[in-house]
């Protein structure tokens, strides 16, 4: 496995939301203004279809409402207290799917970054109520042996919260069925990496789909993956 193609550069010295004593709240904001760059700019989403959050300090930092992915600045952002979804501040108001990242960190300790967007591919892809199976090992290796889809369910709900919360506990990422994905990751980097590589081989998955019957990473192949890493860790 490699990277995925273009993606060197702009994200390879980002480093990971959950290191906060590392980290300031302005490089944390940094982090998630260039990450909503590279989303829009690549095509993941349009302008103001999605919603980017990192987890610092017990802390959600989470763009506002109607924020747009390809021009936020400082004044984008509102913190959150994750337990009680309470504002720090009062203005601007935080995303409307805040509830969608406070599901997505209750799911695991180990998640610092949430990335939400309405992606095209993965869109249409949830359309046929099919999740998206492991293509190639690079898949297999960053998003593990299939993304799940959840059915449909009312936006900026408790319920989806709770599913979301459920799904994310055995999972990197989730089609949305008839509204988008989320992909979590340790660091901005990390879930930035997944949605690049989801929303491509959601488009490839499409294409084959309407030719014929893909072919997908079998079991076997997988464990032949697993099997390949360990010996190269062992060496």
């Amino acid at each position: 496995g490699g990277r995925v193609a273009g993606w060197q550069g702009d994200f390879a010295t980002l480093q990971p939301c959950n290191l906060a004593a590392l980290l300031s709240g302005e490089k944390m904001i940094e982090q998630l203004i260039e990450a909503g760059r590279w989303i829009v700019s690549a095509g993941l989403a349009r302008e103001w279809a999605g919603s980017l959050s990192c987890h610092c300090r017990g802390k959600i930092l989470i763009t506002r409402s109607g924020a747009d992915l390809s021009r936020l600045t400082e004044t984008d952002f509102v913190h959150v207290n994750p337990r009680t979804s309470g504002l720090q501040h009062r203005m601007p108001r935080p995303s409307s799917e805040l509830k969608l990242h406070v599901g997505a960190y209750n799911a695991r300790s180990d998640i610092g970054a949430v990335i939400h967007v309405h992606a095209p591919n993965a869109i249409g892809l949830g359309l046929l109520g099919r999740p998206l199976p492991a293509l190639t090992p690079d898949f297999y290796r960053y998003l593990g042996a299939a993304v799940p889809i959840l059915p449909f369910m009312l936006p900026a709900s408790q319920g989806l919260m709770t599913a979301v919360s459920h799904i994310l506990q055995t999972a990197t990422a989730v089609l949305l069925q008839n509204h988008g994905v989320i992909v979590v990751g340790e660091s901005v980097s990390q879930a930035l990496l997944r949605l690049n590589l989801l929303e491509e081989q959601a488009g490839m998955y499409l294409a084959a789909l309407a030719a014929g019957e893909p072919r997908i990473l079998s079991a076997e192949d997988m464990r032949r993956l697993d099997e390949a890493v360990s010996a190269k860790r062992g060496t």
